[in-house]
């Protein structure tokens, strides 16, 4: 994976994270991580898992979950929600045509230039610099450019989608260190005018949702320079 598009999950203790699951409001079919906390993540500690890379690691594939599912005596079906919790830090990149509002002759130029995934133009768009020279060799608006850019700085907080991204965007809390100032609450009710003004999306996202992205848009590298 490119270096610094993600958090490093080292710098989550694993304390850290058994809070978090504590405190947050789960998907329901994510629930299930909160039964025997303390006792399952005891377990975790004794097999010298102190933070969340140690904990990616050996969860790594469903191979390694179930071999370690039978040394520890964990149930496999709990350690492989886990372990999508654990992968959700590190989200996916974002194909550029799932962002709203993005013209197709602008994906076009980029897909030709292949840059087709968020991380593709992540690598590209670091500095004024680095974008300056994009859209002059793709004939891309520098606005236009701008905004991806921004999209995809979006894009690798956790839990926050392509759609999300935009809603993001369109509040003018558009980057990683803006969001990671940002009052929940007031950001919070200020998408929620934008989405229902919009029609984004139907999907509901509750003021939790919004304190957890602050949060972790604190931890990822904040490397994109505006």
């Amino acid at each position: 994976m490119v270096e610094n598009y993600h958090i490093d999950l080292k710098k989550i203790p694993l304390n850290e994270f058994m809070e978090e699951i504590k405190n947050s409001e789960l998907l329901p079919s994510r629930k299930i991580l909160k039964n025997h906390l303390n006792e399952r993540f005891k377990i975790l500690k004794k097999n010298k898992v102190e933070n969340l890379q140690d904990l990616a690691n050996l969860l790594k594939t469903p191979k390694k979950t179930r071999i370690f599912a039978e040394k520890s005596g964990l149930p496999e079906d709990y350690l492989l929600i886990l372990r999508r919790e654990v992968n959700s830090y590190t989200p996916n990149p974002v194909n550029l045509d799932k962002f709203p509002g993005v013209e197709e002759e602008t994906l076009n130029k980029l897909k030709n230039a292949g840059i087709k995934t968020s991380i593709h133009l992540f690598k590209q768009v670091k500095t004024s610099e680095d974008r300056e020279k994009l859209t002059s060799e793709l004939g891309i608006e520098d606005v236009v450019l701008l905004e991806l850019t921004k999209l995809t700085d979006m894009v690798r907080i956790k839990w926050v989608g392509p759609v999300f991204a935009r809603i993001f965007l369109d509040s003018g809390t558009d980057t990683l260190q803006k969001v990671s100032e940002a009052d929940a609450k007031t950001l919070y009710e200020k998408l929620v005018e934008i989405n229902r003004e919009k029609h984004y999306t139907k999907s509901k996202f509750t003021l939790s949702d919004v304190e957890l992205c602050v949060k972790i848009a604190g931890m990822v590298p904040k490397v994109i320079e505006y």
